[in-house]
This record gives C-alpha cells, structure tokens and sequence, in this order.
C-alpha cells in the first residue's frame, strides 16, 4: 500500500549510496524486499512532526520527517536503531515525485 503514494516516476536517493544517483520505483522496490529478508522491522517510529514547506519559486512541496527504524537483523538477533531524515517532494496530486534518506549506513553493520 505505501508504493501507492508514489508517483509511478518518483526517484530515490539514499545518503549511503556513493554517487548519490537516484534509483525508479522498482529498483527501490528491490532494495525494500532485500532488507525485509535480512532485518525483521519491530517498529518505525515518528520523530517529532513532520515539516511542511511550501516554496513559492517552482511552486515546491517538500516534507521533511524524522523517524527511527527499529529493526533485528535476522542472522544474530541483534536488535538495531537506525535514525533517519527523510525529504520528500510532492507534486500538485499529492504524489510524492522524491524521496532522499539520510542515514549512517554504518549501524547496519
């Protein structure tokens, strides 16, 4: 159900990745199912509020939340809290057209 605020175009960036190049849908998709097999989410809780902005050159609508993704990581049990911010850009129909996520890649380790 969440892919279904996406626009079918929308783009992904991740912090970790060393090109900072955008991946489509699909690929996420892939990433999404490669992390539901090696880590068991327990929770993902909301930071704070999520930040609205809208910005009036390019008629931008960006929000921005905080969130930590309570995961197990299913080879050893280890139980892992991983921070992020994500920023999403939304067009007119309320379809998010962007993600970015920021996070250290490292507390995967």
């Amino acid at each position: 159900k969440v892919y279904s605020f996406y626009d079918e175009d929308a783009r992904f960036i991740s912090s970790s990745s060393p090109t900072y190049k955008g991946i489509s849908l699909a690929e996420q998709k892939e990433i999404d199912k490669q992390i539901l097999d090696t880590y068991e989410i327990s929770s993902i809780d909301m930071v704070g509020y999520p930040d609205y902005l809208h910005y009036e050159m390019g008629d931008a609508r960006i929000v921005q939340s905080w969130w930590n993704i309570n995961l197990i990581r299913k080879a050893d049990k280890k139980k892992i809290v991983l921070p992020i911010l994500y920023i999403n850009d939304f067009n007119k129909e309320g379809k998010i057209t962007s993600e970015t996520a920021y996070f250290n890649a490292k507390l995967l380790d």
